[in-house]
């Protein structure tokens, strides 16, 4: 499949079947976020990788985000590694635009496995933050949820809905 009929048939997964993703598979899956390209390749990326029981039933408790996912992926970012353009007279720091490309490249990467995801931000940060007491450094961007889509866990009546190239793109 190329790169842009997987684009076309990824969606987001909000149904996961029990099944779990196996170690290989999330292997591939975080190598791809490795990969990604960050801001002068600082690769401010923390990752906490929730799959135990214990760890998922904490998340559940804090958000609905987590849905049914066997593994949730808590995609942070260490503000004392990301880039800043203070040389450059901005107060820009680059760790949630890098946290945010790591984690589409594990998404993409994780559709090519046939595992589902949804990227999911319908959160308060600080509270997950605290319940995994997170050191005041990192900061949760976003989760990813991981799994097998359950029979009913398809694309919801929006995924198809594209505006057309001649609404977001400009020639200057």
């Amino acid at each position: 499949m190329d790169f842009l009929e997987l684009s076309h048939e990824r969606c987001s997964v909000r149904n996961f079947d029990p099944r779990p993703v196996g170690e290989e598979t999330l292997e591939k899956i975080l190598e791809a976020g490795r990969l990604a390209p960050t801001a002068v390749n600082a690769q401010p990326q923390k990752i906490y990788l929730l799959k135990s029981r214990e760890a998922l039933e904490k998340l559940r408790g804090v958000t609905r985000m987590a849905y049914n996912a066997p593994v949730v992926l808590m995609v942070c970012y260490d503000e004392k590694v990301s880039w800043k353009a203070t040389p450059y007279g901005d107060t820009y720091d680059s760790g949630e635009m890098d946290a945010s490309i790591v984690t589409t490249a594990m998404m993409m990467q994780a559709a090519e496995l046939g595992v589902g995801s949804l990227w999911a931000r319908g959160f308060k940060a600080g509270d997950i933050e605290k319940a995994f007491a997170l050191p005041e450094n990192i900061h949760l961007v976003c989760l990813l949820d991981l799994g097998y889509p359950a029979k009913e866990g398809g694309p919801s009546e929006r995924h198809s809905l594209r505006k057309p190239l001649s609404e977001t793109v400009t020639e200057l």
